[in-house]
């Protein structure tokens, strides 16, 4: 990412955003040259986001509609546009809005007489006009609802409050009910205690002078009617869409381009006559953008791209830069942190250590191949995961079917394996995990953080702190390896490191083999040029103290980042043993109540009921398994990697680079690419 400057004339600046806005190659950031001001957002801007927002409310008026080819068209200068904007507006504004208020005149009068209608479900057992049910000078009437347990308790306490002198009466059925309170207007104030005690929940009766029964069909009657009413509007607003709705689109689209533009120019510096510009952009469109500001301006402008100082560090976007499949692993990354400028990206190393780990974890040819078959394939839940994740899972189970036929598990271990079956002898795949675990903790220092620190020109850091580390990772587990005597015939390789005593193996002045040799060379030069890069490498007492107590000290770090490897192992055998209990089961059951019945042809209908019954709960058993496998290892690979090899040279946190761009759908600029 390299940073740019450029001074061009005002009369220019229109012309220039434009185009820059259409190649979407920059990212522009507020000036902070002094000799430079900057001018706040004016009319113009304003202007655009009224009608913006009028051009919004019609769209959502008219609802949305099939694209059927973006419209061309031509940038127009500011006052050109609103002129022409406004103008559609008054063909349009005012019939729509006055369809919408009706339709809204509707949707409110029919949710009131939908409420009626709910409310006069409670009395439909009342055979007389509900006006009858109104308090008057002499009667005070009370309506409300009730739970049914309280009824009874209820009915009690008002009887007693107003001594029998009262009717009350309950209708409607379930949970709750409604009541009838009539009592002389006087005792109105001994009713109000009791129905605050019982929390009584008030019902305001309809306006209706009728029976409830015939008021309902009144209503029924109404509705039918708003019904009516209401479709004729729509159809109004479905003819105006049919012929509006794509113009609107458009001036939608190009309203919000012009209001994105009006705010970019808010983040340049103005003297009287030029404006300065400044952003960031790709290094490989550099020479794009100068031939930009070239063209614009007639040549008419100063120019200037550099690389950004080291100050600059944490203000550069970033950008991913990688080849199709890589490209599909970086929203891994991306969750972790954005790479800075300075550092290396990881995502090529995470592409190759994510699908192998993966594969280990699912570690079934079957499964595997009908995972990448699902996320390559069209079905809509597929399609619910995005194209990235479905072609990074594509990959990881591509390698569960390698794994799978090295490891003989194919729905479960039932072909010969090509190298070892861990259902029956873990202790390769054992081997596998360790070995990769201490391949990838070797990558993170001797590459990955070396090619970081070596684009940084940190030299110092590179032979002191990076290769010593690495050293120090090859010859301690090298010589734990020889502590346990681990054999690599496992992997095809004649060669067993040479069993020693942990102590012999360590101490530098036991007699040994040249190779436990050579691995003491290795961890012990790699353990003093760490405590020394530790100390050099630091500023002051405290952290060349610190320094170098952690080279040594991280000595345990490395073994639990190893160990934790060990899932890789744990995952695949858990895998394979529930494939094997599953076929198992359904193996004895099918022995047990497919096969006798094969030739009783009165008893066959049991073998093929049966037979049904296993085909089902194998489908539905694999797949669960297929789904807890996929789970358990993405899961523990992402976590294996965001602990155990980010942690270890990723710093992240750059921000994401946000071109600006122009995004257009119903239009296409004339002339333009």
């Amino acid at each position: 990412m390299q940073k740019f400057q450029a001074v061009i004339l005002q009369s220019a600046r229109d012309d220039v955003v434009s185009q820059l806005h259409e190649a979407g190659i920059v990212q522009l950031r507020e000036t902070t040259q002094p000799e430079f001001v900057k001018k706040e957002l004016g009319d113009d801007f304003y202007d655009t986001f009224r009608l913006l927002t009028k051009f919004k409310e019609i769209q959502s008026i008219l609802g949305p509609h099939p694209i059927k080819r973006s419209i061309e068209t031509k940038e127009l200068p500011h006052n050109q546009m609103v002129r022409a904007a406004k103008k559609t507006l008054e063909k349009l504004e005012l019939k729509l809005t006055a369809l919408e208020a009706r339709r809204k005149e509707i949707l409110i009068e029919r949710q009131k007489l939908l409420a009626q209608k709910e409310v006069l479900k409670d009395f439909l057992e009342i055979k007389f006009s509900l006006q009858y049910l109104r308090s008057t000078e002499e009667f005070y009437v009370h309506i409300g609802h009730i739970p049914e347990e309280k009824v009874k308790e209820f009915s009690i306490a008002v009887k007693e409050a107003l001594s029998q002198k009262v009717f009350f009466e309950v209708l409607g059925k379930g949970e709750k009910r409604t009541v009838v309170i009539v009592c002389r207007s006087r005792d109105q104030p001994k009713l109000a205690p009791v129905l605050y005690r019982f929390e009584i929940e008030s019902l305001e009766l309809p306006q209706v002078f009728f029976t409830p029964d015939r008021a309902m069909e009144q209503l029924g009657q109404q509705l039918a009617n708003l019904e009516k009413q209401k479709a004729k509007v729509e159809r109004e607003i479905a003819m105006l869409a049919k012929s509006w709705a794509p113009e609107v689109d458009r001036w939608v689209e190009l309203l919000e381009i012009r209001e994105e533009r009006l705010k970019a120019c808010s983040s340049f510096g103005y003297t009287d006559a030029a404006v300065l510009i400044e952003g960031w952009t790709p290094a490989k469109k550099a020479t794009k953008l100068e031939s930009i500001f070239t063209k614009t301006t007639r040549g008419k402008c100063i120019f200037y791209i550099h690389e950004p100082s080291k100050e600059e560090i944490e203000q550069i976007p970033s950008k991913f830069e990688n080849p199709p499949v890589v490209r599909d692993f970086e929203f891994i990354t991306g969750m972790y942190g954005m790479p800075r400028h300075d550092e290396v990206d990881p995502t090529p190393f995470l592409m190759v250590s994510f699908s192998v780990f993966f594969g280990v974890c699912l570690g079934d040819a079957g499964y595997g191949a009908l995972l990448a078959i699902f996320m390559m394939s069209g079905f809509w839940i597929a399609k619910a995961f995005p194209r990235d994740v479905r072609i990074m899972l594509a990959v990881g189970g591509i390698c569960a079917i390698v794994v799978g036929l090295l490891t003989g598990s194919l729905f479960g271990p039932t072909i010969p394996a090509i190298w070892s079956d861990p259902t029956h002898d873990p202790i390769p795949l054992l081997k596998l995990s360790i070995v990769l675990g201490v391949l990838q903790l070797f990558a993170a220092f001797a590459m990955v953080k070396v090619l970081k620190d070596a684009f940084r020109r940190d030299w110092k850091r590179v032979i002191l702190e990076d290769a010593m580390r690495a050293m120090v990772i090859l010859g301690f587990f090298g010589l734990g390896f020889c502590v346990v005597g681990i054999s690599l015939k496992s992997f095809g390789i004649d060669f067993t490191f040479p069993k020693m005593a942990i102590v012999d193996a360590f101490s530098p002045l036991a007699p040994a083999a040249t190779i436990v040799v050579v691995l003491r060379i290795f961890f012990y030069v790699g353990l003093i040029g760490g405590v020394i890069g530790g100390i050099v490498t630091s500023q002051d007492i405290r952290s060349k103290v610190g320094g170098a107590i952690n080279a040594v000290y991280g000595l345990i770090s490395f073994i639990a980042d190893v160990v934790s490897h060990c899932r890789l192992m744990a995952l695949g055998v858990a895998t394979g043993v529930i494939a094997f209990m599953l076929n198992f089961i359904l193996g004895m059951a099918f022995d047990g109540l497919v096969r006798p019945y094969l030739s009783l042809s009165p008893a066959a209908i049991i073998a093929v009921v049966a037979l049904i019954g296993i085909v089902l709960v194998f489908l539905v058993g694999h797949v669960f398994n297929i789904f807890l496998g996929s789970m358990g290892g993405f899961i523990h690979t992402m976590r294996l990697h965001f602990a155990e090899f980010f942690g270890k040279f990723y710093e992240g946190g750059a921000e994401k680079f946000a071109p600006f761009k122009a995004k257009r759908v119903f239009t296409n600029v004339k002339g333009g690419e």
